[in-house]
């Protein structure tokens, strides 16, 4: 070791020390892990996203399992059902009627050659279980059957005209292993057996479950009708179930029925009220037919809406009718329509879930789904008319291969297609999508095309009927309401006038999620744009005056006090905006208004009055500027909003600025006055600096100090005046184009709105762009600002002509981080916005954010549903945005930073 003394009579080392070696190994490995940890980090929760959100992509999955050898007749009545949980099916086949029925026959009793055969089977392996015949069912010469999606309500039509409710299909019962039956302990798993009436089924876990048939129709029938009931509907109201039943003579009648237990004789009284429907009068359809309307023919379904407002009776050739029950004793006919256009007959509809949208299959093999909607035109006296809204075209291309079956799922908006091709296609009505499609005889599934289908309760079962028996696959059909198109396209949801993006995932229309995320992405660069508006400006100009114009001591002060600014919680600033600032600028927005323009004048006013007062007294008094500032010019501005609020009411809005808002009366000038203000200030400076500055500064030559001072408030004042009368004529062009900004930049006021989180996030934005900006300001080499001082520059053409130049590039850097606070900014906009998705660049009215939806929604969304994924899929969106525009920032930023390093 190679030592020197030194004056303090020590060694000085000439190698380093192996501790201080292993030190700074140790910090470099150190940072290297951290750096590349971050990095890791920041990627891996983009995957985390991605992995959760991927599954909304894949692709439906079905498979084939079994055939059931229940034959029966195609021209019977025919139904298929399942237990709750698609274990157990079961096939209803109704003998046709026989014509010699007894007169005295009682009402909905089977008469000879009538049969009510239900067969139960299991849909694991399709072995039969229990067979029980109409004497014991009690459906014995029906002639329609319908049951309520969802539950066993069910309603019966037969053939002497009568109809009866009650409760038909599987009923399941958990049981525990005591009370098993002996003999029954062996079963395997998926196993299942008769025992006595019931069925006795191990599922998972061990679990046991006892499913029993039930059908438990009322003793006294509707005798309402006297023809032949071919076609029946039932929905479930509060009050109990509304039932309407179809006749082979076209009537239709509509019943409520509900039930009331006597408190005294424990006896239940079942009460009912309805009307009947008549078909149209000879000739009338005639006369519509050539008016236009549908053509006629006889009657052949009929179907009641979900709220049990309407009923709707579709005949064969397409003709329907909506007729409005809302009284149940006075049905209405609404309108008119056609349900198959062209040559086509209409061989099946299906209700959807939820609302009144009906599925309608023809001959020439289309799916068209109908809803009513609000339209100008329409003629009914609800204001609804009955729309295509979706269409599905036939599957083979000449359209030959006619619809046989429809079966809509009990718990969302899938529907089952069967075609006389013998392919079976899952649609998705919302999103207008084929899920999955499988052809049912080329498999050898079934061996002709299928009369029946059926979607089991919870989506994973799907059954096809065919005269030879019941084949049954299992499927997995995804996240079919969620697609690109449903995501980022428009989608025409029932009760909307079109197709619309919108964002709706609870509500009185959970029967049909919106997952749109455009009004969420929207809302985001909606609260991103007028924050940024608001603040930027403000936090720039601080840091240019704070950096280059302020004295040291009162930077000291002001500097760290903005800075604390950044230590407020969201949360808080959010509640002060919603609750305290909302409130106060509701009354006063017009004041508000007019204090962006007075606030911004009165400080460019005070300037040039500053400049008036002789230069000695003005250096002497020249650390009191910003005091002057801050308790003059800026209550000044203020004082001058207020004053000015009432003038600029009556003579640009009618006096009445928020009725201006909401459309009613005036003109668009205003508006457009105050939206091209500002940039019409721009260009009014512009043309002051091009052309009036110039020659003012040579004719100034010679001037005194006070009187170049004056001329420079003259300017002011002529540009001033420049910049309204240029504002004033574009705006008066524009409104003689018929233009407005109503419904674009202005509309209808709302109390929790853009403006509102544009003044709250300042608060989060202003004080991190403007340390940032203030730091790249005053780390600007003193050699440039000396250089520009000792060229005859003024303090403020060498902060704007060389020093903002200069730190251009921290000056974005700045700018950018403020943008990201404001991106990924919740607490805010959730307490500040409404948090209604919408889509419009209305200042005065609400939105939401995608950081907003994940916030409020995510802890309410099951764990793996579509909305929750959805939301992951949302976050997703929001990390690809930050990332985007951090990457862009960067790109420019090395821009400004190479042409800063040439000066």
């Amino acid at each position: 070791m190679n030592t020197k003394a030194t004056f303090t009579g020590r060694a000085r080392r000439r190698t380093t020390h192996p501790w201080v070696k292993a030190g700074d190994a140790l910090a470099r490995l150190l940072i290297t892990l951290g750096g590349i940890g971050t990095i890791v980090a920041v990627l891996l929760v983009g995957v985390f996203l991605l992995v959760v959100a991927l599954p909304l992509f894949r692709s439906a999955e079905i498979a084939f399992e079994h055939v059931a050898p229940l034959g029966h007749d195609p021209q019977r009545l025919c139904s298929l059902g399942t237990d709750e949980n698609g274990n157990v099916g079961w096939l209803l086949d109704v003998a046709k009627p026989d014509d010699a029925k007894p007169a005295d026959a009682e009402a909905g009793s089977a008469p000879a050659g009538m049969s009510g055969r239900i067969r139960l089977f299991n849909l694991a392996d399709g072995a039969a279980l229990l067979d029980r015949m109409g004497a014991d069912t009690g459906l014995g010469g029906a002639t329609a059957v319908r049951i309520a999606p969802g539950s066993l309500a069910a309603v019966v039509g037969y053939a002497d005209g009568s109809f009866r409710t009650g409760r038909l299909g599987l009923e399941s019962a958990f049981l525990a292993l005591t009370d098993l039956p002996e003999g029954l302990r062996s079963l395997r798993l998926g196993e299942a057996r008769r025992s006595g009436d019931d069925v006795i089924l191990r599922g998972g876990n061990d679990r046991y479950a006892r499913i029993s048939l039930v059908t438990d129709l009322a003793a006294e029938p509707s005798r309402s009708l006297d023809a032949r009931v071919i076609d029946v509907d039932i929905t479930i109201l509060t009050a109990g179930p509304l039932v309407a039943a179809l006749d082979e003579r076209g009537r239709v009648r509509v019943e409520t029925i509900s039930s009331r237990r006597n408190l005294l004789t424990d006896e239940v009284v079942a009460t009912s009220s309805g009307a009947t429907i008549e078909p149209p009068a000879e000739g009338a359809d005639d006369a519509e037919a050539a008016a236009g309307g549908p053509r006629g023919s006889r009657a052949r379904f009929v179907r009641v809406s979900e709220l049990g407002d309407q009923v709707f009776v579709i005949d064969g050739d397409g003709s329907a009718r909506r007729h409005a029950i809302r009284s149940i004793e006075e049905p209405v006919l609404m309108e008119t329509f056609d349900v198959a256009p062209g040559s086509a007959d209409v061989v099946a509809v299906a209700r959807l879930f939820g609302g009144n949208a009906l599925a309608v299959g023809d001959t020439a093999g289309e799916v068209r789904i109908f809803f009513a909607t609000r339209a100008d035109d329409a003629t009914a006296v609800d204001g609804l008319r009955m729309t295509a809204a979706k269409t599905f075209p036939p599957v083979s291309p000449g359209g030959q291969a006619a619809i046989t079956a429809l079966a809509a799922s009990p718990r969302s908006r899938l529907l089952a297609v069967g075609d006389a091709s013998g392919r079976i296609r899952l649609l998705q009505a919302t999103g207008e999508s084929t899920v999955l499609s499988v052809n049912g005889t080329a498999a050898g599934a079934i061996k002709v095309p299928a009369d029946q289908l059926l979607i089991a309760p919870r989506e994973n079962k799907l059954l096809a009927a065919d005269a030879s028996g019941v084949a049954a696959w299992s499927f997995d059909a995804g996240y079919p309401e969620v697609s690109l198109r449903a995501l980022f396209g428009r989608v025409w949801y029932e009760n909307y006038p079109g197709a619309v993006h919108a964002w709706e995932t609870t509500g009185h229309e959970s029967f049909e999620s919106k997952y749109g995320l455009v009004p969420l992405i929207f809302g985001t660069l909606k609260a991103t744009l007028y924050s940024m508006l608001f603040a930027t400006p403000i936090a720039i100009l601080a840091a240019i005056y704070s950096s280059q114009f302020m004295h040291p001591r009162w930077k000291s002060r002001i500097k760290p006090t903005i800075e604390l600014m950044a230590s407020l919680p969201s949360v808080v600033l959010g509640f002060i905006a919603g609750l305290v600032f909302a409130p106060l600028v509701e009354p006063a927005a017009m004041t508000v208004i007019s204090g962006f323009f007075t606030v911004p004048l009165a400080l460019l006013a005070g300037a040039h009055l500053w400049q008036m007062i002789p230069a000695g007294r003005r250096n002497r008094f020249g650390t009191w500027r910003f005091p002057v500032i801050g308790l003059v010019a800026l209550p000044a501005g203020v004082l001058a909003a207020r004053v000015a609020a009432p003038l600029v009411e009556r003579l640009l809005f009618q006096g009445d600025f928020r009725s201006w808002l909401d459309g009613r009366g005036g003109s668009g000038l205003g508006g457009w006055v105050v939206a091209l203000l500002p940039l019409a200030g721009v260009a009014a400076a512009m043309l002051c600096g091009r052309f009036i500055n110039p020659w003012l500064r040579r004719r100034s030559v010679g001037w005194s100090h006070g009187r170049a001072a004056f001329a420079s408030l003259l300017t002011f004042v002529a540009g001033l005046a420049l910049a309204v009368a240029i504002a004033v004529a574009a705006a008066m062009f524009l409104d003689a184009l018929r233009l407005d900004t109503r419904g674009g930049l202005f509309g209808t006021y709302v109390q929790r709105n853009a403006l509102i989180v544009a003044i709250g996030m300042s608060f989060a934005i202003i004080p991190l762009v403007f340390t940032i900006a203030d730091d790249a300001l005053a780390s600007v080499p003193d050699h440039l600002r000396s250089a520009s001082l000792g060229a005859g520059a003024t303090p403020w053409q060498t902060a704007v002509r060389v020093i903002v130049p200069a730190a251009a590039s921290g000056l974005f850097s700045a700018v950018m981080i403020g943008l990201g606070r404001a991106v990924g900014e919740t607490m805010i906009v959730l307490m500040a916005a409404g948090n209604t998705p919408l889509i419009g660049w209305n200042i005065f009215n609400g939105f939401q954010t995608l950081s907003a939806a994940i916030a409020t929604e995510l802890p309410e969304a099951a764990r793996g549903s579509a909305h929750y994924r959805v939301l992951f899929l949302a976050a997703l969106v929001l990390f690809a945005m930050t990332f985007v525009v951090n990457t862009v920032a960067e790109i420019v930023r090395q821009r400004f930073r190479r042409r800063s390093h040439e000066l």
